[in-house]
């Protein structure tokens, strides 16, 4: 079996366990750790990723998709875990199709986006983490915005995905969240986006405040 982790760092990927497909994408073999009980168990207490992590796609190129599946039949795995978001998710589907069967594929989904449907309205692992620390560090430049009378924006992870921004604003009541869903599926313009914080800065200055928080 073997285990790979795409896209970003996000808090718990120790916790289901290198450097995703970019490896196995050049059909480089040399590259693979074989993991003992000593390397994974305590690796749950730990952050970030003791097999690394990359944004590879193995699916834009055919040539690559080919190293991939040729790799692991070179490797003997019969199963692979992949470990990320929709991209790598995506990925894993197509290695699954190109094997023609000669390979089971299961994946985990991380994502500090939280834009893979779950059931149960469960929230991919490093969501809540990403979320909770937000807030913590939008609560303390709020205090910083009043105590200064400054207004501050913060840019949050997320893509075309608003949850995480939408969670931290609302947590940490900040003065205005804009997310892409506002957009109904088009790309927002930076005077669109202007416009609507200049907005809530002219409310704001009317009822005599003159700072804020804008996620």
């Amino acid at each position: 079996m073997a285990i790979l982790v795409g896209g970003g760092p996000a808090p718990g990927i120790n916790g289901v366990i290198s450097d995703g497909y970019q490896w196995l994408a050049l059909g480089d073999t040399d590259h693979c750790v074989r993991l003992t009980i000593d390397h994974v168990k305590a690796i749950h207490l730990s952050g970030g990723s003791i097999l690394g992590t990359s944004r590879t796609n193995p699916t834009k190129s055919e040539a690559s998709m080919k190293n991939v599946v040729s790799a692991l039949e070179e490797l003997g795995v019969s199963a692979l875990v992949s470990i990320g978001g929709d991209d790598t998710a995506f990925s894993a589907s197509q290695v699954y199709q190109k094997a023609a069967g000669a390979l089971r594929v299961a994946h985990v989904p991380k994502t500090i986006d939280n834009d893979l449907p779950l059931p149960g309205s469960t929230p991919t692992f490093g969501f809540e983490t990403a979320r909770h620390n937000g807030v913590y560090l939008l609560r303390n430049l709020a205090e910083d915005a009043r105590t200064t009378s400054r207004w501050y924006i913060i840019i949050s992870m997320g893509r075309t995905a608003g949850h995480l921004a939408l969670g931290i604003g609302k947590a940490a009541a900040a003065t205005l969240i804009i997310i892409p869903e506002q957009f109904r599926g088009r790309p927002a313009t930076i005077d669109e986006i202007c416009d609507l914080i200049i907005g809530s800065i002219i409310k704001r200055r009317a009822e005599g405040t003159l700072y804020g928080v804008v996620v």
